[in-house]
């Protein structure tokens, strides 16, 4: 992994479901990236998901943090402008992975938002960074989105 990949944070946000926690745990770590975050865990997620997730990060030599919201997670990780991927239902925005790249290049802390809702993020949490969508009919869940994005960063990187 380039150094400019080191840079970027992945946070999964309101999740219910150990299962969605793991996998999409998986797929960061898998993919070679080093930052998971998961933030406002409840449910099955804060007993279950969380703790194989932080087992996989250990394995792995990665790092993961759980901490209790969003501004929590921007203050610890020192990052004022969050990018939110959010249901193309609700974000016509679509997210460019060429300009996203670039920042990434550039050195730049970067932190990708995803929510474990079905539900999105709210308007107070939206009200956060940029939100932006991935180019899909309709919502593909938090493993699936960072799969294509980030999968797409290491090939551009």
């Amino acid at each position: 992994m380039t150094d400019s990949l080191k840079n970027i944070y992945v946070v999964l946000h309101n999740i219910h479901s150990a299962s969605k926690t793991i996998e999409t745990a998986q797929v960061v770590y898998g993919l070679g990236y080093s930052n998971f975050i998961v933030s406002k865990a409840e449910g099955s997620a804060a007993q279950a998901g969380v703790p194989d997730a932080n087992r996989l990060a250990l394995k792995m030599k990665k790092n993961f943090m759980v901490l209790p919201d969003l501004k929590d997670v921007l203050e610890v990780i020192g990052i004022e402008n969050p990018l939110l991927i959010t249901s193309p239902v609700l974000i016509k925005e679509r997210l460019d992975l060429d300009q996203l790249s670039e920042r990434a290049k550039s050195g730049e802390r970067i932190a990708i938002l995803l929510s474990g809702s079905t539900s999105s993020f709210s308007r107070k949490e939206m009200d956060l960074g940029e939100c932006r969508s991935l180019d899909a009919v309709v919502d593909i869940g938090p493993a699936g989105t960072a799969a294509i994005i980030l999968y797409a960063l290491s090939v551009k990187n």
